[in-house]
């Protein structure tokens, strides 16, 4: 043995070791005497330099429980690197005992010889690591409790494949077994015919634009025919290189509370249907006596019977507005559509707005010409009430411009207002059932939150899109846009 080499190298060891920022010791002999420790290591064992020299075991009895010791003869007798991952050390901080965890490295030192004159320990702290997995993992187990108590399905599809991976509560949905695989394309095709193209819309455009959705929809099962609702929220996640990795969210049944609705639903269209006939009689009358008073030239009366006759068509522009949402709702409304030109509907449409919203100047900018197939009664409906919308929060004897573009692909037709405008936060929920934005302005004009919903299903169901351009105080332009037929 060459000893002064062994002490040169000691030497040069303990100028390291004093210096290396990480908990790290020096231990010599088949004792496993201390030889050096820094303050760092000491630190960790909560010792000071007196343990200089002592055999390891000795110094620290309270380390030889956790095998330390054990393992620190290992590395020594077979002249092997051992690596200990996660230790627990408790330690007492402000009269307290504390958890640390430590990553631990033993390695023999051999010199030119072949003998093995000592074993450098070193100890990495992985406490916030440690502890960091152990709150994930309790907020994981919190969260799966939370999921299961609530009654909630979970559900995630692939970015790259479109594969989907559901829970067994989601599986449930949709009419299968836990054990039993849910493929994409089958669980589309269980989805609701009406909501079905919404749901791929919005499938495609959190992909395309990120974000996510939050939709209600009716699945059927193709075994039992048992049909159920379930209010389905989403959202897109990325991977660390910012590509789309899948498309996550939960689903709850709210079967109950949609046949809730449904019953609410059909009692309306029931009050509604009966309200049509008595009120197709009183217009009737109404407009008999509008031509008698006319030729007897009663003019205070004719004027009377004329704005009679103006609540009249309100009311049943409302009526219908309820009938089409029972409808929507109960997903019993049908498309009929026919083949006609959109110029010539705006003219129509436009017309008699200017009748019934005679306190506004009602102009039409650019009327394109082009030839459609949709249902023209449902596409008048959506134009009434973009208009009639804009008349309603427009100040009076104010200007409202309507145009039909024509590109391509699409026919875009828009009504633009000098009215109150939109505020930023409403734009997204101007389309939701029953939404109405929350202003002092809103409070005074009447209104039940239903025209720009059953607008905005209309144009869905034609395969077009609906949506705004607006500023608070500046006015606001309603667009949609009809697919051409090829």
């Amino acid at each position: 043995m060459n000893f002064s080499v062994i002490d040169i190298e000691s030497e040069m060891l303990r100028a390291v070791i004093d210096e290396t920022p990480a908990p790290t010791a020096l231990y010599t002999g088949a004792n496993m005497l201390i030889k050096l420790a820094n303050k760092a290591m000491l630190n960790v064992w909560q010792r000071d330099e007196s343990i200089t020299g002592m055999p390891f075991d000795t110094a620290l009895p309270e380390l030889d429980k956790r095998l330390l010791t054990s393992v620190l003869y290992h590395a020594y007798q077979n002249r092997q690197l051992v690596e200990l991952k996660e230790q627990r050390i408790e330690r007492v901080i402000n009269y307290r005992p504390k958890a640390f965890y430590y990553n631990f490295t033993f390695k023999p030192l051999i010199n030119s010889d072949g003998y093995v004159w000592g074993v450098l320990h070193t100890a990495t702290d992985v406490t916030e690591q440690v502890e960091s997995r152990f709150q994930l993992a309790e907020a994981e187990e919190r969260l799966r409790l939370a999921i299961d108590s609530a009654g909630l399905g979970t559900w995630s599809i692939d970015a790259t494949n479109m594969q989907v991976y559901p829970s067994a509560r989601t599986k449930e949905f949709f009419g299968l077994k836990a054990d039993e695989e849910l493929l994409f394309n089958d669980a589309l095709s269980r989805i609701g015919e009406m909501q079905r193209p919404l749901v791929v819309e919005a499938i495609n455009k959190a992909f395309e634009q990120g974000g996510g959705c939050d939709m209600e929809y009716p699945i059927t099962d193709p075994k039992t025919g048992r049909q159920r609702w379930v209010h389905s929220t989403g959202k897109l996640y990325y991977d660390t290189t910012g590509k789309p990795s899948n498309y996550s969210g939960i689903m709850i049944d709210i079967t109950g509370r949609k046949q809730e609705e449904i019953r609410k639903n059909d009692f309306i269209a029931m009050v509604s249907h009966e309200l049509k006939t008595p009120l197709t009689s009183i217009k009737s009358y109404i407009q008999i006596s509008i031509s008698k008073a006319k030729k007897l030239n009663e003019d205070f009366i004719t004027g009377a019977l004329t704005k009679a006759d103006l609540q009249i068509v309100k009311m049943t522009k409302m009526i219908r507005g309820f009938l089409d949402l029972s409808k929507l709702e109960s997903g019993k409304i049908s498309l009929s559509p026919e083949v006609f030109d959109v110029s010539d509907l705006i003219s129509e449409v436009v017309t008699e707005s200017r009748f019934i919203n005679s306190n506004h100047f009602i102009e039409i900018d650019r009327n394109d010409s082009v030839i459609i197939n949709a249902d023209r009664n449902k596409i008048a409906q959506v134009l009434d009430n973009l208009l009639s919308n804009a008349a309603k929060y427009s100040p009076l004897e104010t200007e409202i411009y309507v145009n039909s573009v024509v590109s391509e692909h699409e026919v875009i037709i828009s009504v633009a207002d000098k009215g109150i405008g939109v505020k930023t936060q409403d734009l997204d929920k101007l389309f939701d059932r029953f939404y109405r934005a929350d202003n002092e302005i809103m409070k005074t004009v009447a209104g039940f939150g239903i025209g720009l919903y059953i607008a905005s299903e209309i144009v869905h169901l034609h395969h077009g899109k609906i949506w705004v351009e607006s500023k608070e105080y500046e006015g606001a332009t309603f667009y949609f846009s009809l697919p051409l037929n090829k």
